[in-house]
């Protein structure tokens, strides 16, 4: 049961109507019951893991808050974050050290007999432990008050609709919100079930299928360059359609219960740099990133090329956090590269936008900056997508040659949609352009849409249900629900 089935729809309403129908102080035994529910049909197995990760925190917790000094609370608190990061490092990084080893072990010509173990990743292991990190950590900086209710904490960690993959929220926006008595308002049903359908169209519209298309490229042996820069270019769309389908979806089943999450994304794809899209892609990640890691290693630095260091450590950690591979931790390396290298070049390029006087064309030099910076993401993103350190340099290769950005090999790439699939493909790509238009020059474009006649609401309304019932596929799972 995942979020595109009509089984997870049926699953939720029950719950909404459930939900609103008891009292107020029956309803976190029923929202931990349909997340436990909800896991278990996911993944019974790590049912014990999560239980016991759960019960883990919570006593961490209040032992830290129970500590008289400082460095007494630091101690305990450390204890608890190498615990959870021994449960996410047994399941997620085992086989990813343990291969390591073994390939330095070879080029060595040592002994190394460690074998490979069948290790199943957890779901949502690598979520649910960063909002176990955090909450600990607040509380031994006094930022959060250790939680006494267990029914309470256990669905702060196993919330279910934003379990498997966010946004990962702080327990002071979280906690607080369960424990309030949420009346039934039909602007949360409306806007809740809004955001939903978004998410099923951008996923089943967009995403998937465009996932079986950018697959045929990168599990090609021999790809063109063109089709390489294509593909790339198409993978970064699904991978923003994906994700961002599945938030869509999980701050709209959270919105019908009153609850509200955090956006995750704020069309990270027009950022005019490198940090401006960190500030706007996987934004609750971003922000524990540079919350919990960051500020921390940038404690007492004040040179340059410390805070720079801390940087690129910063971007390896969530190159590694997204998955168990050197391909990641390249991505993550990229990535801080760019950030390091943009700060350290700031200066010179303004002035050089100054000379060549761009900088008195602001919308020609904003949509430059734009699509500079969406291509140093695609080009990472050869990284993100390869399958192997070896496929990802041989792609990066073809990215980056000249040959490839061919306008006739760029059309020629394009062989592999058939002319049906680019044609949906391309309506319901600008259909999503349109509503980032909007976006962008309102606070929402749902409050647009708000305010313009009941017939042409429904009518928007109408067409994203009929379109994903017509033209949607699904079968592809969420991509960040595998990290």
């Amino acid at each position: 049961m995942t979020f595109i089935s009509i089984e997870f729809l049926l699953f939720f309403a029950i719950i909404v109507f459930t939900y609103y129908l008891i009292p107020h102080r029956l309803r976190w035994i029923l929202l931990l019951a349909a997340s436990y529910v909800f896991y278990a049909i996911l993944s019974i197995q790590f049912i014990p893991l999560l239980l016991t990760s759960t019960a883990f925190t919570y006593v961490t917790g209040i032992i830290i808050e129970k500590q008289e000094t400082k460095k007494q609370k630091k101690k305990v608190m450390l204890v608890g974050i190498f615990v959870l990061l021994f449960f996410l490092g047994w399941f997620k990084y085992f086989n990813f050290v343990n291969d390591s080893f073994r390939a330095i072990a070879k080029y060595m010509d040592w002994n190394y007999t460690l074998p490979y173990q069948e290790i199943v990743l957890p779901l949502a292991i690598s979520f649910y432990t960063l909002q176990a990190v955090s909450y600990l950590v607040d509380i031994y900086y006094g930022k959060q008050k250790a939680e006494r209710h267990y029914g309470y904490f256990s669905i702060y960690f196993a919330f279910f609709p934003q379990l498997v993959a966010g946004p990962i929220e702080r327990a002071k926006k979280l906690l607080p919100q369960f424990k309030v008595e949420q009346k039934l308002n039909y602007e949360n049903l409306h806007y809740g079930m809004k955001r939903i359908a978004w998410g099923f169209f951008k996923k089943t519209l967009i995403a998937d299928r465009l996932a079986p298309i950018v697959s045929s490229v990168f599990d090609n042996p021999n790809p063109t360059g063109s089709q390489i820069v294509l593909a790339t270019i198409l993978f970064s769309i699904q991978l923003f359609a994906d994700f961002s389908a599945l938030s869509d979806i999980a701050i709209g089943c959270a919105k019908m219960l009153g609850i509200n999450l955090s956006e995750n994304f704020k069309q990270p794809h027009y950022a005019v740099s490198i940090a401006d899209f960190w500030s706007r892609w996987h934004i609750t990640f971003s922000t524990w990133l540079r919350d919990y890691i960051f500020i921390p290693l940038c404690k007492g630095k004040k040179k340059r090329s410390e805070i720079y260091l801390a940087i690129v450590m910063t971007f390896l950690v969530s190159g590694i956090w997204h998955g168990a591979a050197w391909t990641f931790v390249i991505w993550g390396f990229i990535h801080g590269f760019y950030r390091v290298f943009g700060d350290y070049t700031k200066q010179f390029r303004g002035k050089m936008a100054s000379f060549i006087q761009l900088d008195q064309s602001p919308v020609l030099h904003k949509w430059i900056k734009i699509a500079i910076t969406f291509l140093l993401v695609c080009f990472s993103r050869v990284f993100f997508r390869s399958d192997s350190v070896t496929q990802a340099f041989e792609n990066a290769q073809l990215f980056l040659t000249i040959h490839s950005w061919r306008p006739s090999g760029i059309v020629q790439a394009f062989e592999i949609f058939s002319l049906l699939d680019l044609v949906i493909f391309l309506f319901f790509f600008i259909i999503v352009q349109i509503f980032h238009y909007i976006e962008r020059n309102n606070v929402s474009t749902w409050k647009w849409l708000s305010g313009n006649s009941i017939t042409a609401r429904f009518a928007f309304y109408i067409f994203i249900i009929v379109s994903v019932l017509i033209f949607g596929v699904s079968g592809q799972g969420f991509i960040y629900g595998g990290f």
